[in-house]
């Protein structure tokens, strides 16, 4: 198996964005890649539990264009991770959401 420089995972398929709700679908396959996960399904698509949306169109084309990212760092640069590897690899969590947020998980 091929070394990334990016290791991906995606404990929820999809969450609603309204902080005040709790509604999301659980990806219930570890070994399932990020970018084989099809979100159109869900664009414009109201919440079950409170109605708001659970995914809008820019968030949709935010996370494709951070999944493209990903590939391309994989892609050109995970060459890298076999001649130095991680002495302490980060874990982060991140968020589409009016924009991408990353931020470092404790």
């Amino acid at each position: 198996m091929k070394r990334k420089l990016i290791e991906t995972t995606q404990s929820d398929i999809i969450v609603c964005d309204n902080p005040e709700c709790d509604f999301k679908i659980p990806n219930r396959d570890p070994v399932i890649q990020v970018e084989d996960i099809d979100l159109r399904p869900y664009i414009n698509m109201p919440c079950p539990k409170c109605g708001e949306n659970l995914l809008t169109e820019k968030d949709y084309i935010d996370s494709e264009k951070l999944i493209t990212f990903i590939k391309k760092v994989n892609k050109y640069f995970s060459w890298m991770a076999y001649l130095f590897p991680a002495k302490n690899p980060k874990t982060v969590q991140t968020k589409v959401h009016n924009g991408i947020h990353i931020k470092e998980k404790e």
